[in-house]
């Protein structure tokens, strides 16, 4: 099938009778807003009539939003699509790709501290805008904003072209239609995945606040329901149990190991397409004083004796080695090796990496081929780790130490948990929507294979009154428990869409290959990555210096979007810079070089002048910029079409 891509853009035109929805006699009101910023129940009607701009790929999700103000009280108000239909009939996309979910609010008694003021959205106490609830209506009071969040997902076989629906907000006494419009250009967003992602899942605590007995069928069968979501949502590695391998001591002394409950884990996981990754929990854990001991305790095995039906607890020699030995065995049997790793002890630091790493050595004995990998607060771990996984807040200082010190095959990832604050982003309540779905973007900027969350579902006692006792608001989790399964955050879209874009960066760079191949041996020498990294700097200059205005960042996905599907239209042209685009320069004069290499028989011009072509394509000019005059123009035809790139800098003024 021909690849393909869609733009979402969803034209809003609200009306009620024939007057415009903030006509003084209306009693109810909605407006647009870039599904990148909070709706507060305070916030204050906007203009009436607006466009929510949803860029993505075919077979991606897409976010809108719209919030909803009533006058007067009014109840039972829902939110209804209508089908989307192509314009010029045919196809139309499903209504199961198509929902409208009331925003619920959570309350925060106390913030994330020590955080910069362009991070804080509100100060505690204060009711945060959150889960995405399963109510299909919703009364409304007088004077209190609701947000409404729309999720579309575009089908790969939709066909190019224009779209058109409805959406109706409101009941019986008062009623928003909206007009939508959807447009789908030819581009599919790949369904392999390029990046880990794992937020660490607890199974005993859905079984808990569901209230079945744990490892009841009842409980595998929500646990089917959860790894649907995480799938949904790109999540591909799965935090997974040791202690699903049960463990006896036959008769004559030898150990046997049942993995009926671990298999049936991973192919659970798997078939809901989650599991890219086996994530096997810690074997070690801190000794007395928590995280500040300067030991490193491995873990006890508990095996039943078959003499005497009686649980016996073994020490590490004795039971966790000869486990760990088996379980590489039965990876190898079932061909999961490749796709698994094991954690030794969370966050190895300077006062207990000696202690670490007899631990790491112990593992890696037992066995050899299994890789490690842990969220670490320390530098040197050569050879004795293999995903290596720091704090987000450790990169800037120490990300060059990082790779100087991995061994070839090793991988660096990052996490984040309560840390980092200050200005860097993070996906806790209390902070901005883009700095959740920017911390993907950082992923592909810094060349980071992975990323890391310690909490999905650690859920409180009551996750909708208490979003995480001591900890940041948000922190512990990013879902909620529904009545019969997972519900979705705010947040939790927004990181779908953070990988997405991931994917995008992943797709332009592969399409930017493929034109390399095709136009020989001239554009060999040019970096297929560089045009992906220079949209990312548009947004992302350093791990704690982004780019917050949603406006900004929409400008930024626009074009790589655009730059997607242009790649491979003709003319032919790869365009490079030197330094590349997005670079901060100082006037005194700027000269910037150009160039790439273009299709036999183009022609190119920059600013306008005319540019000589080498025979194998490639050529060389030099551009001038100063304050206001920051972006360069390249323009290229062939036989009647013509093509215009543009690269844009940072000129400083004088």
């Amino acid at each position: 099938m021909a690849k393909r891509w869609a733009v979402l853009s969803v034209l809003v035109v609200c009306s009620v009778g024939n007057g415009v929805i903030f006509a003084q006699e209306s009693p109810l009101a909605t407006w647009a807003v870039d599904p990148l910023v909070k709706v507060f129940a305070d916030t204050e009607p906007a203009e009436p009539a607006g466009v929510i701009e949803m860029r993505g790929g075919a077979n991606e999700h897409l976010s809108a939003q719209i919030a909803v103000r009533a006058r007067k009280e009014l109840s039972g108000v829902s939110a209804r699509w209508e089908s989307l239909r192509h314009s010029e009939g045919g196809y139309e996309i499903p209504s199961s790709s198509l929902r409208a979910r009331f925003v619920g609010f959570i309350p925060v008694k106390r913030n994330t501290p020590n955080t910069a003021a362009g991070n804080l959205l509100r100060t505690a106490p204060c009711e945060i805008p959150d889960p995405l609830l399963e109510v299909e209506r919703m009364d409304l009071r007088p004077a209190r904003t609701q947000p409404i969040w729309l999720t579309v997902f575009v089908p790969r076989d939709a066909p190019p072209g224009k779209y058109v629906g409805k959406l109706a907000i409101g009941n019986e006494e008062a009623m928003a239609n909206l007009d939508v419009a959807l447009e789908v250009y030819p581009f599919i967003l790949p369904a392999d995945r390029h990046l880990w992602v794992t937020n660490w899942f607890g199974a005993p605590r859905i079984a808990h606040v569901h209230g079945v007995p744990a490892w009841s069928e009842e409980h595998w069968s929500l646990l089917e329901k959860y790894a649907k979501n995480m799938a949904a949502h790109r999540q591909n590695v799965i935090l997974t149990p040791l202690s699903l391998v049960k463990v006896a001591r036959e008769s004559d002394g030898r150990l046997s190991f049942d993995y009926a409950d671990f298999d049936r884990w991973v192919r659970l996981f798997e078939k809901a397409g989650a599991c890219d990754r086996i994530e096997i929990g810690h074997v070690g854990h801190f000794g007395e004083g928590g995280w500040e001991s300067k030991e490193i305790i491995l873990a006890t095995i508990t095996a039943l004796d078959r003499a005497t039906g009686k649980s016996v607890t073994l020490p590490p020699e004795e039971g966790l080695a000869p486990l760990l030995g088996d379980l590489e065995r039965h990876l190898v049997e079932r061909e999961w090796l490749a796709r698994a790793m094991v954690h030794v002890a969370d966050e190895p630091s300077l006062h207990n990496i000696e202690s670490w790493r007899r631990a790491s050595e112990f593992v890696h004995r037992a066995a050899p081929r299994l890789r490690r990998i842990d969220a670490i607060e320390t530098r040197d771990l050569t050879g004795w780790l293999e995903v290596w996984v720091p704090k987000l807040n450790y990169l800037p200082g120490w990300l060059g130490e990082y790779r100087a010190k991995q061994l070839p095959g090793d991988e660096l990832w990052f996490y984040t948990c309560l840390h980092p604050q200050g200005h860097y982003p993070n996906r806790l309540l209390d902070y901005p929507l883009v700095g959740t779905r920017i911390l993907h973007w950082m992923n592909w900027l810094y060349r980071l294979h992975g990323y890391l969350h310690w909490g999905w579902n650690s859920w409180t006692d009551k996750p909708f009154e208490n979003p995480g006792n001591n900890l940041p608001p948000g922190d512990s989790f990013i879902v909620y428990p529904g009545e019969n399964g997972p519900l979705d955050s705010i947040r939790w879209e927004m990181m779908r869409e953070g990988i997405q874009d991931y994917e995008e960066f992943h797709l332009l760079t592969e399409k930017t290959k493929a034109v390399i191949g095709r136009l020989g041996k001239g554009a060999r020498d040019l970096d297929p990555r560089q045009r992906s990294d220079e949209i990312c700097r548009r947004i992302v200059s350093s791990f704690s210096d982004y780019e917050k205005d949603s406006t900004a960042f929409r400008s930024a996905k626009q074009m790589l979007l655009e730059e997607i599907s242009a790649i491979e239209s003709p003319p032919l042209a790869l365009v490079a810079t030197s330094p590349p685009a997005e670079t901060e320069l100082v006037p005194g004069p700027i000269v910037v070089e150009v160039h790439g290499v273009v299709e036999p028989g183009a022609t190119l011009r920059v600013f306008g002048e005319r540019v000589q072509v080498g025979s194998d394509g490639g050529f060389v000019a030099r551009a001038g910029l100063s304050p206001g005059h920051d972006t360069i123009e390249i323009v290229v035809e062939k036989d009647g079409r013509s093509k215009t790139l543009r690269r844009h800098f940072r000129v400083r003024p004088l």
